[in-house]
């Protein structure tokens, strides 16, 4: 079996519509129950009747796509079409003993990619479908990646995002929805009754919080991302609230006597940084007198936020600001306009401040 690349797989998506792709594949005619639908397919199967029905009015305008893979054929692109076939032959429609198809010939990981690449561009997805279809093609990816040789340029999210036409801060927001989301937050998103943001946000909470939005989403048919926003940021209050309780609480409990005078400062230091401005936004380049110097510090504070050990009790001011520019960008669809006048402000206060240094 030939190697293939990534151009061979972006070029799936055009196998339907371009002759030269098409050349690629031969006819073929079957009966449908000698085609076997692919194990991973995870997409909506509905409507067959009604497909069926549009068959008989007005034929088969795409033929299903096929991968003949150790000698079985299974189906790539046209589940439903091959369904709406089977369902005409159990009508008595005996013209369907026997449909064109086009199949060549694959190996088991290409079949894979080409049944989420492929279906990536002949329907309308659901966003949790969306989620599905990047978890998919990431493994997709990598059998394909250790089994055959195939090269991945760059990082592996920002090709998973080029071949689905989606944004890399998507990607991400829908692998933190597969590897966070419980049970059934992933149901009532399978559903409808949570967006993807809503769905992103309730991955974020606690497992007991999660079962509870879920169930709430359920009985009232829906739940807005900004009423899961809002438990979050509840959620980070309280969090920051016993913080501060606890670092209260390690203060008072400090010898007042002149050999831990010293300790009881910095302690008090340490629960004053934490508790300024919600212990999130400062002005952060003042003490550097050179952009050169910003920058370095920039770079550090991304390099240490990044490390998923880091305790937030001990970042500084710059290390709190980088984490919320992350986070503001990832939140953005859930901004609003008297959040914006928010973040105006401080911009406003943090350019007095230089001003004034």
């Amino acid at each position: 079996m030939a190697k293939f690349g990534i151009n061979d797989i972006m070029g799936i998506k055009n196998m339907e519509t371009q002759t030269e792709a098409v050349r690629e594949y031969q006819e073929i005619w079957l009966s449908p129950y000698d085609v076997k639908p692919s194990e991973s397919n995870f997409y909506s199967q509905e409507k067959i009747e009604e497909l069926a029905d549009s068959f008989l009015a007005v034929g088969q305008q795409q033929p299903t796509v096929l991968a003949r893979v150790d000698g079985e054929f299974r189906i790539v692109s046209g589940h439903r079409r091959n369904l709406a076939n089977i369902r005409n032959l159990e009508r008595g429609h005996k013209e369907y003993q026997r449909v064109r198809y086009l199949y060549k010939d694959m190996s088991p990981a290409m079949l894979e990619l080409s049944l989420v690449v492929g279906n990536a561009y002949n329907r309308e997805l659901t966003a949790w479908e969306k989620t599905q279809q990047a978890q998919k093609l990431r493994e997709a990816l990598i059998r394909a990646r250790d089994e055959e040789g195939l090269e991945i340029p760059g990082k592996l999210r920002d090709v998973i995002a080029g071949i689905m036409k989606e944004s890399s801060s998507g990607i991400a927001r829908m692998d933190s929805i597969h590897k966070n989301a419980g049970p059934e937050v992933q149901e009532e998103f399978r559903k409808g009754n949570l967006g993807i943001s809503a769905a992103y946000e309730a991955a974020k909470l606690p497992p007991e919080e999660q079962k509870e939005i879920a169930r709430q989403a359920a009985l009232e048919g829906g739940m807005k991302a900004k009423e899961v926003a809002e438990r979050t940021v509840n959620n980070k209050e309280r969090d920051r609230k016993d913080r501060k309780d606890v670092l209260l609480s390690e203060v008072s409990k400090l010898d007042t006597g002149p050999t831990k005078a010293s300790q009881k400062d910095e302690k008090r230091k340490s629960f004053k940084k934490e508790s300024r401005h919600k212990g999130l936004l400062r002005e952060w380049g003042a003490e550097r007198g050179s952009m050169t110097a910003v920058t370095r510090a920039v770079t550090e504070a991304v390099r240490r936020v990044s490390k998923l050990d880091t305790d937030k009790l001990d970042w500084s001011d710059l290390e709190w600001t980088v984490f919320l520019t992350g986070e503001i960008r990832n939140l953005a669809d859930c901004i609003s306009e008297e959040d914006l006048y928010l973040l105006h402000d401080i911009m406003i206060r943090c350019k007095e401040k230089q001003r004034d240094t």
